[in-house]
């Protein structure tokens, strides 16, 4: 191999790894839902976790003393912060598939 295709080669290499870095290291940079479980956990030092969905988290003690079970919270990859429910529409707003949409006057 020439040098050219060796350093093409390892710059593709070096951009499969900034890229697999970038995609996984960012590991779940933001997080929206409900929390359904909260408990403290660790061995000898005590963690508090909460479970966003169903997917445990640990947060930093003050949030975890702020929040309760079926509270929504976000995090936005650097901050754990109380959200708002998200709004939901009354039933019947919207017409079922198939059906014409009355036409107003």
């Amino acid at each position: 191999m020439n040098l050219r295709t060796i350093q093409v080669l390892l710059f593709v290499v070096a951009l499969s790894v900034f890229a697999a870095d970038f995609t996984m290291g960012c590991g779940g940079g933001y997080v929206y839902g409900q929390v359904t479980q909260k408990y403290k956990s660790g061995a000898g030092v005590s963690q508090e976790t909460i479970a966003v969905n169903g997917r445990p988290f640990t947060v930093p003690a003050d949030f975890w003393d702020q929040v309760s079970l079926g509270d929504w919270v976000r995090y936005n990859g650097k901050r754990w912060e109380k959200a708002e429910a998200p709004k939901s529409t009354p039933p019947g707003t919207y017409p079922t598939p198939g059906t014409p949409v009355p036409s107003t006057p």
